[in-house]
């Protein structure tokens, strides 16, 4: 069975393409991705534009069109943060199912915090310990944590780098009362949680999602000058983003776009991004961040698998998901 997953983010529209065998693994086919920027300008106004709309619908269109060409027997899809803000979210809704017959889902920023606790915690092994998940995306930030059996930890947060650029940075190279006032927000905002997170304890930190992953590859450029692959996990010091932070906030509009390893569509939106990582960061008193190139579409999938698939058998089937050679946390026995 193939299935197509579509994610639609504030930033950006993924389309996933999977092989799932009757053993319940399965296997990337195709994977698309457009930068279409649908929540931009609707963060104060809570309103999507026209012509966010009309582009966002372009290219589902068009994705949805490739899933048809492959074969994909079942497409999942989910709205997040500008979508399900937005007063006229159902706008887009209504577009895209009237145009593809495709039932898009907008999620409530803990089921979209789950689906990515399930992608991202897939990818690696646990024992008795405890994992936090951050993801930081155009709208919002989403904290998980969580073992093996259950998550005791879940929330998201108005703080997505789109969002807070738009909201405290006004030109570039960025003003230093920006960034006080932008890293005061960060705090007030998040203070309580990051302790109440640090009690809790937990082993390691997961980041994901579009702002960690580029300001993992500016770190890995600036010291291998050659781009990052990311394949699993690539470790993030403080330390090693602490001088990118200091560069990037004194750049202006055009040095920015070429940044070595920096998509230069996030250009515009790297600055606030990096100073909520690094506020973060320093709130949870972390050293490293274990970035990570799993997320909410390897959720989704993982959970159309168990709330389906699994549905179908009888007994207690194994569930074995081949990312790269490694098995998900809970590979094994499955209760049905």
């Amino acid at each position: 069975m193939k299935i197509a997953v579509f994610d639609i983010g504030t930033n950006s529209i993924h389309m996933k393409i999977v092989q799932i065998n009757n053993d319940f693994s399965f296997e990337a086919l195709e994977h698309e991705k457009d930068m279409t920027r649908i929540g931009a300008g609707s963060f104060e106004s809570r309103k999507l534009s026209k012509n966010a709309i009309r582009r966002a619908l372009k290219v589902i269109e068009r994705f949805h069109k490739e899933a048809k060409r492959i074969g994909a027997n079942k497409t999942v899809a989910v709205a997040t943060s500008a979508v399900r803000d937005a007063r006229n979210g159902d706008a887009l809704v209504e577009a895209v199912y009237k145009k593809t017959g495709m039932k898009i889902r907008i999620i409530t920023g803990e089921e979209e915090a789950r689906l990515i606790f399930l992608g991202v915690s897939s990818d690696i092994e646990f024992k008795k310990d405890k994992v936090l998940v951050a993801d930081v995306g155009g709208g919002s930030l989403e904290l998980v944590s969580g073992g093996r059996k259950k998550i005791d930890y879940i929330r998201s947060f108005e703080l997505g780098a789109a969002r807070l650029s738009e909201r405290f940075i006004t030109r570039y190279p960025v003003p230093s009362k920006e960034i006080r006032r932008l890293e005061a927000f960060i705090v007030e905002t998040l203070n309580g949680t990051a302790k109440r997170l640090r009690k809790k304890g937990y082993s390691r930190i997961l980041g994901t999602g579009g702002t960690f992953i580029n300001l993992a590859s500016i770190v890995y450029e600036a010291k291998e000058s050659r781009p990052l692959r990311l394949r699993g996990t690539f470790e993030l010091k403080r330390k090693d983003l602490k001088p990118i932070h200091q560069k990037l906030v004194r750049m202006n509009g055009k040095r920015l776009e070429r940044v070595p390893g920096l998509d230069r569509k996030r250009s515009d939106i790297i600055v606030a991004g990096c100073v909520l990582v690094m506020t973060l960061m320093r709130l949870l008193k972390a050293d490293k961040v274990f970035v990570s190139d799993k997320g909410i579409r390897e959720g989704l999938i993982l959970d159309y698998i168990l709330k389906n698939k699994i549905r179908c058998k009888t007994g207690r089937p194994s569930l074995d998901v081949r990312w790269f050679g490694q098995k998900p946390f809970f590979s094994g026995r499955i209760n049905v």
